[in-house]
């Protein structure tokens, strides 16, 4: 039997077990095979085991309220909701990175420690490579928060397993590699025994009152017995679901169930399909991922190949993405609207993912004959339109060509002028950002942070989530413009607005970058302050790459050497193995400072601790 534990002091009781017998008895077994009917379901089990054998997480409901209502359901709804204080991955530009995916994962990691630790048993884990994959991530980050905890730590029994993939656009198998080689575990593809059994667990949220719950119900009326209309409407519903929540592997396997099942559906029963996902899904009316277009079964079909293309792009598979995105446009009764976002989010792949500007170019050519622009268009056709104009300026952009770029932003501006839908907001707020980013890079700081500030009047200026980056842009801006008073009340409000709603990942980046600014100009006590903090806050999301950072930047802050232990620290990083060495030998050799971070122009960070692509 394989197992195996990050930790080396499980690793220690592994082997005073005779090959980990002893160590697994005493250990707290739990089988996490949930599949990929919903997202989180593999680490509610695993809490859910925890909790049953008296495990009380100490403060982390109060103080996460948000994140537990969803991984507690039975908890109650939390307000405010998570959605409401943390941002959703985003559809129009790709972008996989979701805060809110990031806190539920990060609790629950910090959780599953604190559980074991309580209890004073290591958890066993069972069936691991069989999570859905939410949790999988989960997991990998709690093997790397747990090196830092003095716990029993967690083990991971024959991690190897796996299920055999529902169809080949769900197979991630090499995700699921990459997940266990970040935890430690050496295996190769080549290793993986597809043994385990497929299995949806009974829902934690029978209710259906969360996300993962919701996904659950929608998963079991995908794959029932009732008819192909209400199979179709669970799916387009699972599918947006499994976009916001980040379970891909159920976007993949859904989107090609409902590809079989529109065989013969007739164009007539489009709309009243729309609405009874909607209603199903419970979804706000949504800026991202909105069917609300779609009008024949061919748009249908065209919204299950953009399902597909978007869960490729964001498992870095841009060839595959790619010809999804094109395939959307193969059908004959298909919507402009829909013909124009095969051509724009091809585009988008191409030159975000792809650096292929000239392809990009030709495939936005397409996308204007599409929408061609004329008195009387509709709202949506607009909108597309000017979707595409600020993927042009883009396309300007990325060949230095800024004025051009400038120009297709203002007839963005123009597509949309008078729409206040969603989408024509968030395209809106877009395009100031880009306008800003365009004037940033040619050197007019002053125009930058003036256009920036124009934010201010934007809807939903007053959200905390806004302010946090709205005013660390801001900061950025001022220090290019050698306003460093004015950076530093700008910084402070970010950071208000990261401890109002207990965002320790942000709020631990800042402090940092804080601390390295006032270090630079000599306030050293000031500095010692926000290393302090930020020691506190790579704590509580158990990140020792950044833990020893904080105690390079106090060290230096007191003008004292860094000891040892700091060097230490750093190489328990599993995120960051190549960053954490080089922080070790520079601290051994007296000259880290050099390497703590500083202050940028965008809040906008990956959450490295549970990505796994390389």
């Amino acid at each position: 039997m394989v197992k195996f534990s990050a930790d080396p002091r499980v690793q220690g009781l592994l082997d005073d077990g005779r090959d980990g017998t002893a160590a697994s008895s005493n250990g707290i077994r739990v089988d996490v095979n949930s599949g990929p009917s919903a997202s989180y379901s593999g680490l509610q089990l695993a809490l859910g085991e925890l909790k049953a054998r008296g495990a009380t997480f100490g403060m982390l409901g109060e103080r996460y309220a948000s994140e537990w209502a969803e991984l507690f359901p039975q908890s109650g709804a939390a307000e405010p909701k998570l959605a409401e204080i943390a941002l959703a991955p985003s559809e129009r530009r790709l972008h996989r990175e979701s805060e809110q995916n990031y806190r539920i994962l990060a609790v629950a990691a910090a959780a599953l420690c604190e559980g074991s630790e309580e209890l004073g048993r290591p958890l066993v884990l069972e069936g691991v490579g069989g999570a859905d994959l939410g949790s999988l991530r989960g997991f990998m980050r709690a093997v790397e928060f747990a090196r830092t905890r003095r716990g029993p730590g967690i083990v991971l029994d024959a991690p190897h397993h796996v299920r055999t993939p529902a169809c080949p656009e769900a197979d991630f198998s090499v995700e699921r590699v990459r997940c266990l080689r970040r935890m430690g575990v050496a295996v190769h593809l080549a290793d993986l025994s597809p043994s385990l059994p497929d299995k949806a667990p009974d829902p934690v949220d029978a209710t259906g009152a969360t996300n993962a719950g919701r996904e659950s119900q929608l998963w079991a009326a995908a794959f029932g017995d009732g008819t192909a209309f209400d199979r179709l409407a669970a799916v387009l519903a699972g599918c947006r679901l499994g976009f916001f929540s980040g379970n891909w592997e159920s976007m993949a396997t859904l989107a090609g169930l409902g590809r079989k099942l529109l065989t013969r559906f007739p164009d007539g029963r489009v709309e009243e399909l729309l609405v009874a996902a909607r209603e199903q899904d419970r979804q706000a009316e949504a800026i991202e991922f909105e069917p609300g277009i779609l009008r024949t079964t061919d748009d249908v079909r065209a919204f299950l190949a953009k399902v597909l293309g978007v869960q490729a792009t964001f498992r870095g598979r841009q060839d595959q993405a790619l010809a999804y995105f094109r395939a959307m446009r193969a059908g004959e009764r298909l919507s402009p609207e829909i013909r124009a976002q095969s051509h724009l989010y091809a585009a988008l792949t191409l030159t975000k993912r792809m650096d292929q500007i000239a392809d990009a170019v030709a495939e936005l050519d397409g996308g204007f004959t599409a929408v061609p622009g004329k008195d009387g268009d509709d709202d949506s056709v607009r909108r597309e339109r000017g979707w595409l104009h600020n993927l042009r300026a883009l396309t300007h952009f990325a060949q230095r060509e800024l004025r051009e770029a400038f120009g297709h932003e203002k007839e963005a501006l123009a597509c949309i002028e008078g729409l206040d839908d969603p989408s024509s907001i968030h395209l809106r707020i877009n395009l100031f950002s880009n306008i800003s980013v365009l004037q940033e890079k040619a050197g007019r700081h002053g125009q930058a942070a003036r256009t920036w500030s124009r934010f201010k009047e934007a809807a939903g200026s007053a959200n905390a989530s806004f302010v946090k980056h709205h005013a660390y842009r801001a900061a950025g801006l001022a220090l290019l413009n050698g306003e460093r008073d004015a950076a530093l009340e700008d910084l402070s409000k970010t950071l208000v607005c990261a401890a109002e709603f207990n965002d320790d990942f942000h709020e631990t980046e800042v402090r940092l970058e804080v601390g390295t600014l006032l270090l630079d100009s000599g306030q050293r006590s000031d500095a010692a302050e926000h290393f302090d903090r930020a020691a506190v806050g790579a704590t509580r999301i158990g990140d020792p790459y950044r833990m020893a950072l904080a105690q390079v930047g106090r060290a230096a802050a007191d003008h004292v050497a860094v000891g040892g232990e700091t060097g230490v620290l750093a190489r328990l990083s599993l995120t960051h193995p190549e960053r954490a060495a080089r922080l070790a030998e520079r601290t051994a050799a007296g000259d880290a400072t050099g390497l703590l971070p500083r202050v940028r122009t965008k809040l906008n960070r990956p959450f490295d601790l549970i990505n796994f692509q390389e």
